[in-house]
């Protein structure tokens, strides 16, 4: 099989570079969207610590996390 002419191969290179230039910027974008979501979630989780309506040992029940996780995480929101 002949291999592709200049032209041919310099526009599939233009099209592979686009394609990963696009899912580059979904993994971004995704990225992004966990942090978001991460912090939204500990800074509620920080409110409920400081109205003292759950404790450390049940958020970490609930997650799944280590009571060392849930203490670094929450810490920079609580208010106590």
């Amino acid at each position: 099989m002949a291999q592709p002419d200049k032209d041919t191969r310099a526009a599939a290179t233009d099209r592979v570079a686009e394609l990963k230039k696009v899912r580059d910027q979904a993994h971004a974008d995704a990225e992004n969207a966990k942090a978001t979501a991460d912090e939204a979630m500990w800074k509620a989780i920080a409110a409920e610590l400081d109205a003292k309506t759950v404790l450390q040992r049940d958020v970490v029940e609930a997650t799944g996390f280590s009571r060392d996780h849930v203490l670094r995480r929450t810490k920079p929101h609580r208010k106590n």
